[in-house]
């Protein structure tokens, strides 16, 4: 008789999604005290969901096309659900979901993931950081600032690897180690 092996291959998430997932978790723990952190921790999360995956999840609306497209990312979905419900009695995850994919899609759309295209800002002409997205938009926090702008500007010396200087690389450590005695963790990885 013939042995007949199955290999089905098992998801190992990679420190940085795992340290956003765990950050956004203890933030949701905290979420009275501490909404901008949460709000933040969020973002982090979901731009964490397009490194590690690498495709546009926030475009499904069926969570089975979902898991056919991607059974890894639906073991990860399922794990981000299981550890934000210990830690906080939710009635609706879905909105929570929600914003997460709305934060994946303009993570996406502002870094020019997936085939969309990089949003350039033209802060000059708005006399101001470029920080409106329409009516009502109420400005960024400075803490929130330093956790989008600052990580997303680390993340992008990383890929810009082979054209950064000597001078270039030196900053971008200390950048790292700035965020990191901010609190921001899960970027080297």
């Amino acid at each position: 008789m013939k042995n007949v092996t199955s290999t089905v291959a098992t998801f190992v998430a990679p420190v940085a999604l795992v340290e956003a997932r765990s950050a956004l978790v203890e933030a949701a723990k905290n979420l009275g005290a501490s909404e901008r952190s949460a709000y933040g921790a969020s973002r982090v999360y979901s731009g964490a969901l397009n490194d590690a995956f690498g495709f546009a999840w926030f475009t499904y609306r069926d969570p089975a096309e979902l898991k056919k497209a991607s059974p890894e990312f639906a073991a990860e979905k399922d794990s981000f659900y299981k550890a934000y419900r210990a830690v906080r009695e939710v009635s609706n995850m879905s909105k929570i979901w929600g914003d997460i994919k709305r934060y994946g899609e303009e993570d996406a759309r502002a870094r020019g993931l997936f085939g969309f295209e990089p949003i350039v800002e033209d802060t000059e002409a708005e006399g101001g950081e470029g920080e409106s997205s329409g009516a009502g938009s109420a400005k960024r926090s400075p803490d929130l600032f330093i956790v989008e702008e600052l990580t997303a500007a680390y993340k992008r010396l990383i890929r810009d690897d082979e054209q950064l200087s000597d001078k270039g690389k030196v900053f971008r450590g200390e950048l790292l180690a700035a965020l990191k005695r901010y609190g921001i963790t899960g970027l080297e990885g």
